[in-house]
């Protein structure tokens, strides 16, 4: 795969991903967090099962890629959706925004401890700069308060950051052998033993008494479909491709689109210091991408 494609491959993730925080949101209109977290694997295991039978490619993984294939399970299918969505019962918004957006520095720095080439100085400069742009972003955009939560949710919120951080790195590596959607798929079908009866408990003691309204449907539908699966495929070939320290930091334009988005869907109101913060994450990532 050309550099160019990766580039758009994982530019379009990661505007979807910037999607996913308005997705639960409309989610929650309707449905409670465990079926917002476990119950979307249902959605995204149809697709995988299609997608493998289209490509004609086995259903399970081969028995070398399993331990890789479990990392991206319990990363980004299982870990990453669930401690989130349990943290945001306690932690608010403009929180998690903070501490999620050190989620591509950990993932930079995860894969240099394993043996990764080591990046120049200047780009964990132009790393720094832009982490701590995203993190005050998210903490204006959700009204300049912190530590309003509960000390547990912000332990999941750092395991959450961890958990993506590694199944993102999981996913990448096995993309030199097998397709970066078989590895999705696999890592989705693998969890279904785990999530599954998980959310079926859950929908017989919590039943739905209401029908689900439309933009419910839509951002469970979303966030099943593109934040599991659809998206980390794409992000899975352009980690693989563009290298997974320098990808990885292309996720801190993640919460400008977030930012976007919550001002034409949600019509939030932002002050003007997001904007500058905006204009410094831009402004180091395409910095960061200049450096090998």
């Amino acid at each position: 795969m050309t550099k160019l494609r990766a580039y758009t491959y994982s530019l379009i993730a990661i505007f979807g991903f910037g999607g996913t925080f308005i997705a639960v949101t409309l989610g929650a209109e309707s449905f409670d967090p465990i079926t917002m977290s476990m119950g979307r694997v249902i959605p995204a295991s149809i697709l995988a099962i299609i997608g493998l039978k289209l490509m004609k490619q086995p259903l399970l993984p081969p028995k070398d890629a399993y331990p890789l294939i479990l990392g991206s399970s319990l990363g980004v299918v299982i870990g990453f959706p669930l401690l989130s969505t349990l943290a945001l019962q306690t932690v608010p918004a403009a929180d998690a925004g903070v501490i999620g957006a050190v989620t591509p520095l950990v993932t930079g720095a995860i894969a240099v401890i394993i043996g990764h080439k080591k990046p120049k100085r200047m780009f964990w400069v132009a790393a720094a700069l832009g982490t701590m742009a995203a993190m005050a972003l998210a903490y204006f955009r959700g009204g300049s308060s912190f530590g309003g939560g509960e000390f547990w949710g912000y332990l999941l919120l750092g395991a959450a950051a961890l958990s993506a951080s590694i199944g993102h790195i999981s996913g990448s590596t096995l993309v030199a052998k097998y397709s970066a959607f078989s590895v999705l798929s696999w890592a989705v079908l693998i969890s279904i033993p785990v999530q599954l009866p998980i959310a079926l408990v859950n929908w017989s003691m919590n039943p739905i008494t209401e029908a689900p309204t439309a933009s419910a449907w839509f951002g469970y539908i979303y966030a099943s479909l593109f934040s599991i699966l659809i998206g980390n495929f794409l992000l899975n070939q352009g980690l693989h491709t563009i290298g997974l320290v320098k990808a990885s930091q292309l996720q801190l334009i993640q919460p400008v689109v977030t930012m976007v988005l919550s001002i034409l869907v949600l019509h939030h109101a932002v002050s003007p210091i997001t904007w500058i913060a905006a204009a410094v994450i831009l402004t180091s990532v395409a910095w960061s991408q200049r450096y090998k």
